[in-house]
């Protein structure tokens, strides 16, 4: 059987990437030898238990970066039969010169989760371009990668998957308070900028937000919705690793302000349960919003345009089943067949 190694840096345990890890991993595993290598022991790892006991999992567990590089080090120079699928820059680099310099014959495949045009944490600029292929995640990724003067015969654009869900009950559907949600890292400030968000719930009225998730930022942000006296309108649920057990009746819309997103898993798994989303414009938000039919955008900055987009919410009330059916091509079966098709067609194209 052959054999894939993926390879993951900085993983928290908490987010989108964890999620789909879990669902791809235990998909390919029934085709290929699955090893994933973590250079970090996540925060929480809960998720990796959800992963199917068949995938190997590799994690380092010394000190100092030096050790660290040892170790993944070993997956490149030791492994034999296997191509590797990298969420790491630095680790693309790292198997691609490993590969010059020895004439390996294995295949280094990028699948990066930022969003390549905003993030400024990584140097993909000199890092990506080095993969024998691109697994995209969304149109703004593809863009960014044929910018570094990538190929398309090298990009394959697969998105991410969700499964398509039962929408969720509503109690109250005549309420007059609009209930809003959002779920992911706090933090006031870029990415996530949720000061934009806790001060757009000031300036609205009936409106009250259920926020779910943790982060550095937690205590800023509650001293934050004090300072705004906005403590009636705000319910803190804490971080969650089943949000959707506690989530069992249908809540008006998810909210996001972020600056910026790679793929936000999010919004998928909202809209799949007939939910639908508020959100900035943040680059790339229109590869799964459909204005008027899952949703509403408003212009990043500018409060009044939030309190609008709201509003149009609160008055057209869209149909949950044509919320749910908007998304299709991201549904689990759509985004299989791609992925199963770009592996295979990078993996068979040896340089």
């Amino acid at each position: 059987m052959r054999k894939l190694n993926f390879l993951c840096s900085e993983l928290s345990g908490t987010g989108g990437t964890e999620t789909v890890l879990i669902k791809v991993l235990n998909h390919l595993v029934n085709n290929y030898e699955i090893t994933l290598t973590l250079s970090n022991i996540p925060e929480e790892k809960e998720w990796l238990e959800k992963i199917d006991t068949r995938v190997k999992i590799n994690m380092f567990r010394g000190k100092g970066n030096i050790s660290k590089l040892l170790f993944i080090l070993r997956s490149f120079l030791f492994e034999k039969n296997t191509d590797y699928i990298s969420l790491s820059p630095k680790m693309v680099l790292l198997g691609s010169k490993i590969k010059k310099f020895l004439n390996k014959k294995y295949q280094v495949i990028s699948w990066f989760h930022l969003s390549l045009a905003t993030q400024d944490v990584f140097d993909t600029q000199n890092t990506l371009p080095y993969a024998d292929g691109h697994l995209a995640i969304s149109d703004i990724n593809k863009r960014e990668l044929l910018k570094m003067g990538i190929g398309e015969e090298y990009i394959r654009l697969i998105y991410n998957p969700i499964e398509k869900e039962e929408i969720l009950p509503k109690v109250f559907e005549n309420s007059k308070e609009l209930n809003v949600f959002y779920a992911g890292r706090i933090e006031l400030g870029t990415p996530k900028n949720l000061r934009e968000l806790l001060n757009g719930i000031n300036k609205i009225e009936n409106i009250h937000l259920d926020i779910y998730g943790g982060g550095n930022d937690l205590e800023k942000s509650m001293k934050l919705v004090n300072d705004l006296g906005i403590d009636s309108k705000v319910t803190w649920h804490g971080w969650s690793s089943e949000l959707w057990r506690e989530i069992v009746e249908r809540p008006d819309a998810l909210i996001m302000t972020s600056n910026s997103e790679g793929f936000p898993m999010i919004m998928l798994e909202s809209i799949s349960r007939g939910i639908p989303v508020i959100t900035s414009n943040f680059d790339g938000y229109d590869s799964i919003l459909k204005e008027n039919i899952n949703g509403y955008s408003y212009e990043l900055g500018n409060i009044e345009s939030m309190k609008n987009a709201i509003e149009k919410l609160r008055e057209d009330r869209l149909s949950p089943e044509k919320i749910r059916d908007s998304i299709k091509k991201f549904y689990s079966d759509s985004y299989f067949r791609k992925l199963d098709k770009s592996i295979e067609y990078f993996i068979s194209c040896k340089k």
